[in-house]
């Protein structure tokens, strides 16, 4: 699961153009938006998930962090809901293999230690691997592995499961169907139950999966900043 397919790759590729387009259409919107006039369509709607987002990273940062990790914290959400569910347009779903999830995770864990330079300074960020005693410079070394590892392989074995889960579902019905006369090897149980079972392993949990991801790189990256009084 860490070395990446052509398909994968293919994937990959057509999922950072549809971003980057769509990202190209909303800025085109909204420059060309009148304050003065009420927001409808698609600019109402970004301006819904803009202040949501936003709102959240305050909630955990300040209004100084939030000014630049709200763009990328809306991008990557953006990315990973496309990604999760890329498996219902007959592309390889990029988050269920795991080379993507960690390349994800180590972006937010540098993020994370880059804001907490900026934080603390250089000197005292140093001094804090070091801390309480010199010995344990090795267990914050891991607990720093630790947050790369949760974050990837969370996303990670929540995609992958679900796909595992469909394919079996798949083959169960497949099998059964071959028993109701004069279906033959039609999938009919499939057809009719698919549907359903897309729209919560793929549109719902996916929508989740790229929500608990944001929230988690939030909460992380809000840890290492300082309390405001």
């Amino acid at each position: 699961m860490l070395g990446l397919q052509v398909t994968t790759l293919f994937s990959i590729l057509v999922i950072t153009v549809i971003v980057t387009i769509f990202l190209a259409f909303i800025n085109r919107k909204l420059v060309k938006f009148d304050p003065m006039d009420e927001p409808k369509g698609i600019v109402l709607l970004m301006m819904v998930a803009v202040q949501t987002i936003d709102g959240m990273v305050r909630e955990k940062t300040n209004d100084k962090v939030a000014r630049y990790l709200t763009p990328y914290i809306m991008s990557v959400a953006l990315y990973i809901f496309l990604a999760n569910i890329a498996g219902l347009f007959s592309l390889d779903t990029p988050t269920s293999n795991y080379s993507v999830t960690l390349v994800l995770a180590a972006v937010t864990c540098v993020l994370i230690e880059v804001y907490a330079i900026k934080a603390k300074g250089s000197k005292a960020y140093i001094k804090g691997w070091f801390e309480p005693f010199a010995p344990f410079v090795i267990l914050n070394i891991f607990s720093k592995l630790s947050t790369l590892l949760s974050l990837s392989l969370r996303l990670f074995g929540n995609i992958l499961s679900g796909g595992i889960l469909m394919s079996v579902i798949y083959q169960m019905l497949a099998s059964v169907s071959r028993m109701i006369p004069l279906v033959g090897d039609f999938n009919i149980l499939g057809v009719m139950v698919a549907p359903v079972l897309h729209f919560y392993f793929d549109l719902f949990s996916g929508l989740m999966q790229a929500f608990i991801f944001i929230t988690l790189s939030i909460s992380f990256i809000g840890k290492e900043l300082p309390k405001e009084e």
